[in-house]
């Protein structure tokens, strides 16, 4: 190897001082051709690696490179962390995600053929769409992206809507029913006459009620529904809502009960707070039983403030709580359905409740059901 001598070891000082913050060296030709020859040097020595890795980590999701072996040469962050030991490099496919599925279709890409798939990884669950792109060394580039929620947001769409049509469908079709009979002769006799402008009535007020809740849901997934959140005292609002039921409980011969401190500071919007224990009380009384009781309560605990409705009812089975709160979803379609609920009333305390920072959940018994809904304490 051949050795070369520094002939200008006054430049190697002059850098030396410029590094430290002194003035800029002036190199003579014969120093800067030497280190534009070191430069080219340490480019020639760089891994070849490195430029691909720098290109992958471009990438938000999960890219790999394999090469003719089937195994990665060189992956990114995300792909990394698909690796049970945090590193991609050296595993084939098959080993790196456990799907023989994604594994096939790496090896069609080695042999010339595009790809792309949706799968689930095993064990992840999660959701990916993979594209496999042929490269021009006999190697693949695989992307991975997660489409987890995407699915899932697209789903529950498919599943509102589905749900909806259902609830739309038996309504319209009683008021088109009982608007056909009237029509049909049924005017002439006042007694049926009455009984099913009645009906027209009934299913009337209940699509109004089932639209305006989804516009209500609708308003406030998507962010329109205008929080206030502040420091409020939650009594004065609970004892409002006890008594815009009272009549209503006096009708069904219930005891409305209440369990309040003097004062309870939390941190709520006042109208999203009202429409919360609107929707948990009118629950309540549309299902006790006559002679039962309803009650409101409320106590601080720790950071937080519990605000929640028990009735005297003959309780939820235990394999429906989970989904109380989901939309549409009826522990007794049927009995709902007679007492005009729409299946969103709960769905909408959820979504108010952790809009305001705060959660929700019940409790329920052959004693009767408690559902409660968690603020946080203001101060």
């Amino acid at each position: 190897m051949a050795r070369f001598r520094n002939p200008v070891p006054e430049a190697v000082e002059a850098l030396r001082i410029e590094l430290a913050g002194g003035p800029r060296a002036e190199l003579i030709p014969e120093v800067q051709l030497l280190a534009d020859l070191l430069g080219g040097r340490a480019e020639r020595l760089r891994p070849k690696e490195e430029p691909e890795r720098e290109l992958l980590a471009a990438f938000p999701d999960a890219a790999a490179v394999i090469g003719k072996d089937g195994r990665v040469r060189v992956a990114n962050v995300p792909a990394d962390a698909l690796a049970a030991g945090g590193r991609a490099a050296g595993m084939t496919v098959l080993e790196l995600t456990r799907s023989a599925e994604l594994a096939d279709a790496v090896q069609r890409a080695l042999e010339g053929t595009a790809r792309k798939l949706e799968l689930q990884l095993p064990g992840a669950h999660r959701t990916f769409v993979a594209h496999l792109t042929p490269l021009l060394r006999g190697e693949v580039l695989v992307l991975l992206r997660d489409v987890t929620q995407s699915r899932e947001a697209e789903r529950a769409r498919r599943d509102l809507v589905a749900n909806a049509s259902h609830e739309l469908r038996t309504p319209v079709t009683a008021i088109h029913g009982a608007a056909e009979t009237l029509l049909g002769g049924a005017l002439g006799d006042p007694d049926q006459a009455r009984r099913f402008v009645e009906m027209i009535a009934r299913h009337a007020d209940r699509l109004a009620r089932l639209t305006r809740d989804l516009l209500d849901l609708s308003r406030i997934e998507s962010g329109q529904w205008a929080m206030n959140v502040a420091p409020l005292d939650a009594v004065p609002l609970a004892v409002n809502a006890l008594e815009l039921y009272a009549a209503a409980a006096a009708e069904r011969r219930l005891r409305l009960e209440r369990s309040l401190p003097a004062r309870l500071l939390v941190r709520a919007d006042p109208r999203a707070l009202e429409q919360v224990l609107v929707n948990l009380l009118d629950n309540a009384i549309k299902y006790t039983p006559a002679g039962g009781a309803v009650t409101l309560s409320a106590q601080a605990e720790e950071q937080s403030a519990i605000l929640a409705v028990s009735d005297t009812g003959q309780g939820i089975d235990r394999h429906h709580l989970p989904r109380l709160f989901e939309r549409f979803y009826r522990a007794d379609a049927g009995r709902a359905r007679d007492q005009g609920g729409t299946g969103l009333g709960l769905a909408i305390v959820k979504h108010l409740a952790q809009a305001q920072g705060g959660s929700v959940g019940v409790e329920s018994g052959a004693g009767g059901s408690r559902f409660w809904v968690r603020l946080r304490l203001a101060g």
